[in-house]
């Protein structure tokens, strides 16, 4: 009899449910108070026979970082609260993702004082190792950051029922937002489908430095099921991101960079009625060929535009 991994199912593992913690988030710009979810020590690939489950941290308000579970975030989730989770892209270290969690969340706070949200920081491997032939570095972890998908997707599924959730990913971190909203709305990443419930969630997504293909959303191609499980997805469009000017090398027949080309009309009347939930908000004026996460989050009018997204209002 063939396995569920065999049949193109993943299946999430059982979690490891620490006794439940009671203290809810009361995290200020001052004070943050966030987590660090990772799979940087998690399988990268669906035939590895390596471990499943997240590697938790978090951060209290007095400045320390502690291990964590799990089961302990979900316990400590309010569900009357918008739960945030951003995705850093490629070639980020552990150490990098650390510090700018930590000023992200600050300057989200310090922009929306008074506007509570759960954020979690979710963390892959995007770091090595290299070729450093440029090109198949790139196409390496964007495949891999796409897998990640899968480890997002059970994240999600271990959140409360009920509690909205707001993804926002940053370059190939678009590609693991996108990757799990498809899960959740019954499609197949890399040839596999998510096994088990993700709940009931209300999504928002926030695409910024997306370095994916202009018509991956479109019907039959990877992430055309996204849109189906989205109340609102908001691409923050950057026509001279230098980073991403290269794009169209990381493989053969690649097309541009959704970040600097936008949705093109063909690909919106492709897409349909569900096109309607897209907003496209060009800040080239803001960024200029700047690429990085931290050029977003310190904008005022950048973070005001993702506020409703942040906080579904």
């Amino acid at each position: 009899m063939e396995s569920d991994a065999e049949q193109g199912n993943v299946v999430p593992p059982v979690p490891q449910v620490a006794e439940a913690e009671t203290v809810r988030w009361t995290g200020t710009a001052d004070c943050p108070y966030y987590w660090m979810v990772s799979s940087r020590s998690s399988v990268q690939n669906i035939h590895s026979p390596g471990r499943w489950g997240l590697d938790v941290h978090q951060r209290l308000p007095d400045g320390s970082i502690q291990p964590s579970s799990v089961g302990s975030l979900s316990a400590q989730i309010d569900t009357t609260l918008p739960v945030c989770i951003f995705v850093h892209g490629s070639f980020v270290k552990w150490e990098s993702q650390c510090r700018e969690a930590h000023q992200a969340y600050r300057e989200i706070r310090r922009q929306c004082p008074g506007m509570p949200v759960q954020m979690i920081f979710f963390t892959w491997p995007s770091d090595g190792p290299y070729t450093y032939l440029l090109p198949l570095d790139v196409a390496v972890r964007g495949e891999q950051a796409e897998f990640n998908g899968f480890h997002l997707a059970w994240l999600i599924s271990q959140l409360p029922t009920g509690c909205p959730v707001c993804l926002i990913g940053h370059s190939h971190g678009t590609r693991v937002v996108l990757s799990a909203l498809q899960l959740a709305g019954g499609g197949e990443i890399q040839d596999h489908c998510f096994a088990g419930g993700m709940g009931c969630h209300r999504y928002r997504a926030i695409l910024t430095a997306a370095a994916m293909d202009n018509e991956w959303l479109n019907p039959g191609q990877r992430y055309d099921r996204a849109l189906l499980v989205t109340e609102g997805l908001l691409h923050l469009q950057n026509r001279r991101d230098a980073a991403l000017g290269l794009y169209p090398l990381s493989r053969p027949f690649a097309g541009r960079a959704l970040a600097r080309s936008g949705f093109r009309r063909r690909d919106l009347a492709r897409i349909g009625s569900q096109s309607a939930k897209i907003m496209e908000y060009d800040c080239t004026h803001l960024l200029g060929p700047a690429h990085l996460w931290p050029d977003y989050y310190s904008k005022p009018e950048i973070v005001a535009t993702m506020r409703p997204y942040i906080y579904f209002y």
